[in-house]
């Protein structure tokens, strides 16, 4: 009996070690928590995310216990495209909100690097091409800004834009050589901050310092991203955060494994039948 009880111990330690293994290197599984994604992916959806769709590294966070550690990229195996879903980090510090920082979040590409983006009136323009968004997208006619409108916490800091009416305003890329100087620190800030990773650029007195050292210029490490929701009007993305970096990006989501309405569950011991998607259930993601 005890012989027993060990065997099966052993498998499920085993079980337990691949599983590890998968999440770690492979793939991961996350839940969408709000509406930012509709109607491309509702709350409630659970997707499976490949995490080697872009590149293949050791693991940025401890499995589980999700505590982010240093990592390294073993192989590069291609770059975000236009128009792809990906899940990343949420961009640290932004808004000094901790509730945030750690996230990880879904949205659309948009535009990438060297490409010039600008929205009219709810239209996305990519180089002065309008882009055809997803029928999935959802975007109401009606404007509640109003034109050209300032809005708050809109990126980058300093502008007269809104969430409908942005740009034109040029995506950063890899080897891409930025001016800064006590003018424009709070614009370009959070970009060499995301590039360099670490929370080091410092404007004290009349020079701004990285990792303790005077610039005046810095040479980008990574390639940048703009990124949108498919819920246009509430989501929160590259409009107020601002860009995304390559090595935020964790992966790309494939399809939806389950998917459940939390607010259609009727009453009696099988109501939760009831609030099952079962028509969303191994859904492919575009």
């Amino acid at each position: 009996m005890l012989k027993k009880f060990y065997r099966i111990l052993k498998v499920l330690l085993l079980v337990f070690f691949i599983a590890l293994i998968i999440k770690a290197f492979l793939f991961d599984a996350f839940k969408i928590p709000s509406s930012s994604m509709e109607n491309t992916l509702l709350p409630g959806d659970f997707i499976i995310v490949n995490k080697f769709a872009y590149n293949f590294t050791t693991p940025k966070e401890i499995p589980i216990v999700n505590t982010q550690i240093p990592y390294s990229c073993l192989y590069e195996v291609g770059k975000p495209e236009k128009n792809e879903l990906v899940v990343f980090e949420f961009p640290d510090g932004f808004e000094n909100d901790p509730l945030r920082n750690g996230s990880k979040y879904i949205k659309r590409i948009v535009a990438g690097p060297d490409d010039t983006l600008q929205i009219i009136n709810k239209e996305i323009f990519i180089n002065r091409v309008q882009v055809k968004l997803p029928t999935t997208m959802k975007v109401s006619k009606d404007s509640q800004r109003g034109g050209w409108i300032k809005e708050d916490l809109i990126y980058p800091p300093g502008t007269d834009w809104n969430r409908d009416n942005y740009g034109p305003l040029i995506i950063p890329a890899k080897g891409d050589t930025i001016k800064i100087s006590l003018e424009n620190f709070e614009t370009l800030q959070s970009i060499i901050v995301m590039d360099y990773g670490e929370r080091s650029l410092l404007a004290e007195g009349t020079l701004i310092t990285l990792n303790g050292s005077a610039i005046k210029e810095y040479i980008l490490q990574q390639d940048h991203y703009f990124v949108i929701g498919d819920n246009f009007d509430v989501s929160m993305d590259s409009r107020q955060f601002g860009f995304i970096t390559d090595n935020m990006i964790i992966g790309k989501p494939i399809f939806v494994y389950w998917s459940f309405d939390d607010e259609k569950v009727a009453p009696g011991p099988l109501g939760f039948l009831s609030a099952i998607r079962a028509n969303r259930i191994f859904l492919g993601i575009d």
